[in-house]
């Protein structure tokens, strides 16, 4: 039988099958009252189609033992994205926080301030400095992507920005 993501679904509607994703979630301490408890379940459904089509047997051929995997390789998937979150919170919360790939509204004023700004700040730099403010800034790049852009590691990207940081802090 060939593993769509159709036959994945109708698999997971079939009988209580679904019921995996929900004691996932209640295994993780996650009840229907939290806010993205709707969010974790439509991701579960997503899930479940990957974890059926690379399933080393047929899933229907012994569905309680493809079961069992399937929830525990849903555990993991959901382990491991609330545990990055929980990170990303954490660093959030520990460090600056960056705004210059946040989206400002429309102001010709404020836009024209920025420049001047951004040509001040440009001249108090050497090169690899002034690359790093433009892509940050105006392509609004992450570190990681700039890194790559210019063939360097991502320490180097953040050696340049608390270079600026502290250039621009005199």
């Amino acid at each position: 039988m060939e593993r769509t993501a159709q036959t994945a679904f109708e698999f997971l509607a079939a009988g209580d099958h679904q019921l995996i994703i929900y004691s996932t979630l209640k295994k993780l301490g996650i009840r229907q009252n939290d806010t993205n408890f709707e969010d974790l379940v439509q991701e579960g459904w997503l899930l479940f189609v990957a974890i059926y089509q690379k399933y080393p047997q047929e899933p229907t051929e012994a569905p309680k033992q493809f079961l069992a995997y399937a929830h525990r390789a849903l555990y993991r998937s959901f382990l491991n994205q609330l545990q990055a979150k929980r990170r990303e919170a954490k660093y959030l919360e520990e460090s600056e926080v960056d705004l210059s790939g946040v989206p400002q509204p429309l102001d010709v004023h404020a836009d024209m301030a920025d420049a001047d700004l951004l040509k001040g700040w440009l001249g108090k730099c050497n090169e690899a400095e002034r690359r790093f403010l433009i892509d940050r800034i105006y392509y609004q790049l992450t570190p990681t992507e700039i890194g790559k852009k210019w063939g360097v590691s991502r320490q180097t990207v953040y050696k340049w920005q608390k270079r600026i940081r502290n250039k621009l802090m005199d």
